[in-house]
């Protein structure tokens, strides 16, 4: 494709009213950032930075939509498993904390930080979609399957969430690129990129492995399997993925697989119930997809099922087994979690649905016009501009009608604990205690940082011992409301000072009734720079 696709745009009418003079510009305007877009050397950079712009944008969406909330705790969990770089966490592999640990390193403990960083995966996604398109498809269509993707609420609003089922999404997407490559390359060097990007999967959650299940049963099915098992391939790649593995396999052992334990609570429960929420999970991915599917729909206006160009064998068998591995990712979960039977989470099917827009722009007979990229490219400027411009008030009115969305200040309640810290020992709060949830919240927004230990189940935090307790010291979180919690951390130091503390809910003129907290210090019983780490505590 080249500049020759502005040739469509030269017939627009020069003498119009004013009104249609501007209607006919950004026609125009459009119709050529769209050419641009599919330009083999102007494209790929404009497609870059379209993505980066993309990130800053949906990050700004997001900072105001959740301001009257803090973060999610599946984001600041994360948080904390990176202060400890450890080979895994209490309940997941250790590429979530890893990942969290690099970026804060750069960017300050800000919420807008992690929004940043969620949709900066999300970005990576896209980019990766595209690599992965210009596999697949030609570029038409692989421009359109990415303007598609910045379209798809998974990777803007639904995904503000950081967690390891939204980082799953560009190493799921990458491990489907890795192994076409590798397919058609059949080198040693092919295999051992696809077995590094299969340990990066499952490194991030044991999900990724149906990635793995994927590409392997379209490797089965594939009309040339057999030279491709008579290739090094496979076998190298195996081999990487297994030494990659190996040290999070030791780590695995050495905690008594603690994160299987955590993931059984899902397990074994009664089939029909299985049955029903790997239905609700399903139906709700589905949703997610119909904006996409919608906006590919007004951007094509009605495709016609007639070939536009011929479809060469080597692209048709590409496409086939992209159809193959999506349709694993889609069904094979499910069946799965009937069979079990495993109660599966709507979050699990993020990264399972990442490719099914591409999958459908991939059918042969689906004609692209130059106008379906422009119209796509028109509804992403036209959503997230238009996300922008409400995303204040839809903030305001969301806390008018519901109240409770105000979430319990815990960034508040961090500042409180902390100070009271200082003030009692002089020194940086090391340790804090209590539910997984809470306290993971109260150290990010700690100026400290501590490190957490839960202690209903201290098997989640398997980076600290109980023991070291009492040379650290620690401050302990609860719920006034929460007995069992605090019944729990006075068990740890049954002397410890308790502290009732209040944090106000309030936004956008609105308030709620105020949470009261019990905040426990208990306060080093030995030297208090002595360092508390077990393993791999990082104690600053």
């Amino acid at each position: 494709m080249n500049l020759a696709n502005l040739d469509a745009v030269r017939r627009d009418p020069d003498a119009a009213p004013s009104v249609g003079v501007s209607v006919a510009t950004i026609r125009v305007a459009v119709r050529r950032g769209a050419a641009l877009l599919l330009h083999p050397r102007v494209g790929p950079p404009l497609l870059a930075a379209i993505i980066v712009g993309y990130v800053a944008l949906w990050t700004a969406v997001l900072t105001i939509l959740k301001s009257a909330q803090t973060l999610h705790s599946d984001s600041t969990e994360a948080f904390a498993w990176g202060q400890t770089l450890a080979w895994g966490s209490g309940k997941h592999p250790p590429m979530v904390g890893w990942v969290a640990r690099a970026w804060f390193s750069v960017f300050p403990t800000a919420d807008w930080a992690f929004y940043a960083l969620a949709m900066a995966v999300t970005g990576a996604t896209i980019a990766l979609i595209r690599l992965l398109a210009g596999e697949v498809v030609d570029r038409r269509r692989a421009v359109l399957a990415t303007l598609l993707a910045m379209i798809y609420p998974i990777l803007n609003v639904k995904g503000y969430k950081f967690n390891p089922d939204l980082l799953q999404l560009p190493f799921v997407v990458l491990v489907v690129w890795a192994y076409l490559m590798a397919a058609a390359r059949r080198t040693i060097l092919w295999g051992v990129v696809l077995g590094l990007a299969g340990a990066a999967a499952v490194m991030t959650k044991y999900w990724g492995a149906w990635s793995l299940i994927a590409i392997a049963v379209a490797a089965l099915v594939r009309p040339d399997r057999v030279r491709l098992f008579r290739s090094p391939v496979p076998y190298v790649a195996v081999a990487v993925l297994a030494l990659a593995l190996a040290p999070h396999v030791a780590w695995l052992v050495e905690v008594d697989f603690t994160p299987f334990r955590y993931a059984s609570h899902y397990v074994g429960l009664e089939r029909l119930a299985a049955a029903r929420q790997a239905q609700s999970a399903t139906l709700h991915a589905c949703a997610l997809l119909l904006p996409v599917l919608v906006a590919g729909t007004v951007a094509v206006f009605l495709p016609r099922l007639s070939r536009v160009t011929a479809v060469t064998g080597e692209s048709w068998a590409r496409v086939r087994q992209l159809w193959v591995i999506v349709a694993v990712l889609a069904v094979g979960p499910i069946v799965a979690a009937v069979a079990l039977p495993v109660w599966m989470k709507s979050d699990w099917t993020i990264p399972l649905f990442s490719m099914v827009p591409l999958a459908v722009v991939a059918l042969p007979r689906l004609a692209v016009p130059l106008r379906a990229v422009a119209r796509a490219a028109a509804i992403v400027m036209i959503v997230g501009l238009g996300a922008l411009m409400v995303a204040p008030g839809l903030a305001t009115i969301k806390v008018l009608r519901e109240p409770d969305s105000m979430s319990p200040r815990l960034d508040r309640l961090a500042v409180i604990a902390t100070t009271l810290w200082h003030d009692r020992t002089g020194t940086p709060l090391r340790v804090v205690v209590g539910d997984v949830e809470e306290v993971a919240t109260v150290s990010f927004y700690s100026a400290d940082h501590p490190t957490i230990l839960s202690a209903g189940e201290p098997a989640l935090t398997p980076w600290i011992a109980v023991e070291m307790l009492d040379r650290s010291g620690f401050v302990g979180i609860c719920s006034a409301a929460a007995a069992a919690c605090l019944d729990r951390i006075m068990a740890l130091r049954p002397s410890a000072e308790q502290i009732v503390v209040t944090t106000e809910r309030a936004a956008f003129g609105q308030t709620q009734p105020p949470d009261r907290w019990v905040v426990v210090l208990a306060l080093p019983e030995s030297d208090t720079g002595n360092d508390t780490r077990k393993g791999g505590v990082d104690a600053r």
